[in-house]
């Protein structure tokens, strides 16, 4: 796992980046026509959602000797198929929100994993995780905001904005619960995913998003957590879900979690990180050699996170310091 600091303004993150990747042999992979003009018109709605990153996209084609358009074709093409078969969950403590979070992908895959601070000129510092560059799958800004994307076998796909960016503008720029569900829900979305959000102050809310349309979802009255894994649970986004994620075993880890939070009545991060390694919510499936590669569980209140960059125990997780190293600068 690759463990960048980026700060400063869009276009200088990328190059610094992009320069970086290049000194150590990067080469933007190659796609088919089809997923370029895809990419390509994507791209486009991109330029709309987020003028700034298309800066850091810029910045980071230079750094890489690549065409922008190429680099954002390649970075907006990426649709789920076997990506982000997560399961995540937040809790509501009385003075503290934990959360956590497994993600589960190809082990072949996990040398392309990244933790990054970022920190852009005027937005949010954050940390967040990822498998590909400049977009991001979960993380917690300096706000005390945290989401965390999973994959849903939507019925229809388009171009528009994958959730890479949208969990990344976020990260950027929301502090309330209410902001990040307003941009979630506002954007031309080009799949379907589930967006778990929780704040500091122990709000919590689910985005179940698709082409056709998005519900919000928020803890039940008797509830003071919300999790989600690989369907859409509403009964009016039930029709725009496929299914067919079994093989990942997300009914029964979503059916895990609920039992385990249902009877949870305090929780603290080492429960958290028992949690996730719980045999019925990680995933290790050696025949589709697919699982969880990396965890991230979280005190969003007090800004404490630790990681686990391979299946996760008890024992493996590291504390990140890096957001704590960025606030204490700027206080300087």
């Amino acid at each position: 796992m690759y463990h960048p600091r980026l700060y400063g303004d869009f276009y200088e993150m990328g190059l610094k980046y992009g320069s970086l990747l290049h000194k150590n042999g990067f080469i933007l992979p190659n796609i088919s026509k089809e997923k370029k003009d895809f990419g390509l018109k994507s791209y486009e709605e991109l330029k709309k959602f987020y003028p700034e990153v298309i800066e850091e996209i810029n910045g980071f084609a230079k750094g890489i000797h690549e065409k922008p358009e190429q680099l954002g074709a390649f970075l907006l093409s990426v649709i789920p198929d076997v990506r982000g078969y997560c399961s995540v969950f937040a809790f509501k403590n009385k003075n503290s929100t934990i959360i956590g979070r497994n993600y589960d992908f190809l082990f072949s895959l996990k040398k392309f994993t990244e933790s990054s601070l970022i920190a852009p000129k005027g937005k949010y510092a954050y940390i967040s995780q990822s498998d590909v560059f400049i977009g991001r799958v979960d993380g917690v800004n300096e706000k005390g905001i945290f989401i965390a994307m999973s994959f849903v076998n939507g019925t229809q796909i388009r171009p528009g904005i994958n959730f890479y960016f949208i969990v990344r503008k976020v990260l950027e720029e929301c502090a309330t619960i209410d902001g990040a569900i307003m941009m979630i829900k506002s954007a031309k979305v080009s799949s379907a995913n589930n967006f778990l959000i929780a704040d500091r102050f122990g709000n919590m809310a689910v985005v179940e998003s698709a082409v056709e349309k998005s519900m919000v979802r928020y803890p039940k009255p008797n509830e003071n957590f919300i999790h989600i894994t690989n369907q859409f649970e509403t009964k009016e986004m039930k029709s725009y879900d496929q299914g067919k994620v079994e093989w990942s075993k997300s009914t029964e880890r979503y059916s895990r979690l609920k039992e385990v939070l249902m009877t949870t009545k305090h929780m603290d991060i080492q429960d958290a990180k028992k949690i996730l390694s719980d045999s019925c919510v990680c995933l290790d499936l050696k025949k589709q050699k697919f699982g969880t590669i990396w965890s991230v569980v979280a005190d969003i209140k007090a800004l404490t996170i630790e990681r686990a960059e391979t299946k996760p125990k008890i024992s493996n997780y590291k504390v990140e310091k890096r957001l704590d190293w960025w606030l204490n600068k700027q206080r300087k």
